[in-house]
């Protein structure tokens, strides 16, 4: 039987074949498709079923060895491993994130309108807000501004980047907005968006920063062109702590199915994956099989 679990695919992105026998791979470093259905069957395997709905905020933690779910209603973030560990984490707002140990550094609560809470005891409401979640290290996060009723979006379509220890000081300003997402490995951070130019949104940008003391300094830019038309709704996902594959997301609406791309930041090369599963579904980079580690380990 090729696969061990019903909607599980696990693959390679560098050798979309590699698909085939994954089944003796699940202990590898790779990237993991879980279908929504999957994952609420695997909140009632641990008996966590009442922590579970299928719109939660899932991230990792930086090296892929750790998932990640907010319950916004209970306030609550069910950690699972790759040793098979399970940790609920209680959260001061509804939506949270941890970094690499397990502890709360911004949150986001909905009076006034929503405010924007860290853990350096800063708080502040503006147009800004770190909803996209901070890099999965905890390290980094961005604060996006898009137009309002009086400034056009190609006026104010920028991103900018801060240290989630020092949330009021920006290290660098870039003009990308729309769906943003932020990750650091090896002493890089890695922006992805899109500028909105002439009233049209423009071609996926990933934007690389290095670390220079206390502040960021661009060195590289990539273009990464959309399978379609519709750039807006091609976006980035996930990018591997192992490799330098960036992986993206081509959405369509039901009942049409998305689907995942791969795309290498050293060659360019733009591949498809596979499709969403049915009815929803996640993919991120991990290092093992993590759902399946820990099912195992809570029947044992």
């Amino acid at each position: 039987m090729i696969m061990s679990m019903a909607w599980v695919l696990a693959m390679s992105i560098t050798n979309v074949s590699n698909i085939i026998g994954a089944e003796n791979r699940l202990d590898e470093k790779n990237l993991y498709i879980y279908s929504d259905r999957e994952l609420s069957n695997f909140f009632k395997d641990i008996g966590y079923q009442d922590l579970w709905h299928n719109s939660m905020i899932i991230s990792r933690n930086s090296d892929g060895t750790a998932l990640r779910f907010m319950n916004e209603r209970k306030r609550k973030i069910l950690v699972v491993t790759c040793d098979g560990s399970i940790k609920v984490v209680d959260s001061p707002g509804p939506i949270a994130w941890l970094n690499d140990a397990n502890q709360v550094i911004v949150w986001v609560t909905w009076i006034d309108g929503g405010v924007t809470h860290y853990a350096n005891g800063m708080s502040e409401k503006t147009p800004f807000s770190p909803e996209g979640g901070p890099d999965p290290s905890g390290k980094y996060f961005i604060k996006e501004r898009l137009g309002s009723s009086t400034t056009p979006l190609n006026e104010s379509c920028y991103t900018s980047i801060f240290a989630t220890e020092m949330p009021d000081i920006p290290l660098a300003k870039v003009d990308i907005c729309g769906t943003t997402k932020i990750f650091y490995k090896e002493n890089k951070v890695f922006l992805t968006g899109g500028q909105y130019l002439n009233g049209n949104w423009q071609e996926q940008e990933i934007r690389v920063f290095m670390e220079k003391g206390n502040a960021l300094e661009q060195v590289d830019r990539d273009i990464v062109h959309s399978p379609n038309k519709s750039d807006m709704h091609f976006y980035a996902v996930d990018l591997s702590p192992w490799d330098d594959e960036m992986l993206y997301i081509d959405a369509y609406d039901m009942p049409a199915r998305s689907i995942w791309y791969s795309f290498n930041l050293k060659t360019h090369q733009l591949n498809k994956v596979g499709k969403l599963p049915w009815f929803g579904g996640r993919a991120f980079y991990l290092q093992c099989d993590i759902i399946k580690k820990v099912a195992e380990a809570t029947n044992r």
